[in-house]
């Protein structure tokens, strides 16, 4: 089972309620208009039985309820519910369908997009989520992480009692697709456009990392332990024009930072995005300096950024 969630561009969002029966179907095919996609809905989309014609059927609960919430309720047109999915369209119409020498109408038929349906010739849910509740939900089960399972490794013949606490393991399940994505080597994730986190402190309280076989006089001594993407960032607005005319987190895009010799060059290619650290107001100083940093273009110091109109404030 593969889950896709797709963002649409301001432009393309769907606004109006009439939009959705475009691109959703929750209702059995004709037959002759399209003989095609109404042997896909009767192949593919149609769930159960369940419930009272089916008890037995894999999606009930102990409760005896069906955990999909099928058969649903009819909707002369769609209607969107509170902090939930749409209510799709299943007219009653009289238009029935015979599974497993059951008759079934609207109320079973599970969403679809009669384009992908027809196309792909396989089972294809689709939903649209317009509620922060929905979005939050698909998010969240997406980025679950890995399915795992419990399970123990016994002789055929043994008949001893099973601990399942002193024998549990935790193992990582890896499916067939994902056993050949990591065998060929394709990325396993990747992040379009980059972000760059920028650091950021207060003056002369940025973090130095050395090895513990270094001498603290050394340390002390060369310059490059003290630079930093901010101090850099303040050098570069000393000499470049360019530079000069950016905020911070804006600086990124038009200059990399070399980490083996700590400087800021000029970017010949890639889209990155910049994004200061977080800071909260309960930390004072930092808190202000950061909003500084986001406000003020091009400073050359600290104390330039407390400047206005040559007052340091």
């Amino acid at each position: 089972m593969f889950i896709f969630l797709l963002i649409l561009k301001p432009s393309a969002k769907i606004y109006p309620l009439e939009s959705y029966d475009k691109i959703v179907s929750a209702e059995i095919s004709n037959k002759l208009e399209n003989p095609h996609l109404y042997r896909m809905v009767l192949q593919h989309m149609i769930h159960g039985p369940c419930g009272r014609l089916n008890p037995k059927n894999i999606c009930m609960t102990t409760k005896g309820n069906c955990r999909n919430h099928y058969p649903k309720s009819f909707y002369s047109m769609i209607s969107l519910g509170q902090n939930s999915y749409a209510n799709y369209k299943r007219r009653d119409n009289g238009d029935t369908i015979s599974i497993r020498k059951v008759i079934l109408d609207n109320r079973w038929v599970v969403p679809y997009n009669s384009y992908l349906l027809a196309k792909f010739d396989c089972h294809l849910n689709v939903k649209i989520c317009s509620t922060i509740k929905a979005i939050k939900y698909l998010y969240k089960y997406i980025y679950k992480g890995h399915d795992r399972v419990a399970f123990n490794v016994t002789l055929q013949d043994d008949t001893s009692t099973i601990n399942e606490i002193d024998n549990f393991q935790c193992a990582r399940w890896v499916s067939p697709p994902k056993a050949a994505w990591r065998i060929y080597r394709f990325y396993l994730n990747e992040m379009h456009p980059v972000v760059y986190s920028l650091q950021f402190y207060l003056e002369n309280k940025q973090l130095v990392s050395f090895k513990n076989f270094d001498k603290l006089s050394n340390i002390a001594k060369y310059d490059l332990y003290s630079k930093s993407m901010l101090t850099e960032y303040f050098r570069m607005n000393k000499t470049n024009e360019i530079a000069r005319t950016l905020l911070y987190k804006d600086f990124p895009q038009f200059f990399v930072w070399i980490q083996q010799y700590r400087l800021w060059v000029t970017r010949k290619k890639g889209n990155v995005i910049g994004k200061v650290i977080s800071a909260y107001p309960t930390e004072g100083e930092r808190y202000y300096l950061r909003l500084l940093l986001n406000h003020i273009k091009g400073p050359t110091s600290f104390l330039d950024l407390k400047t206005v109109h040559g007052v340091v404030w």
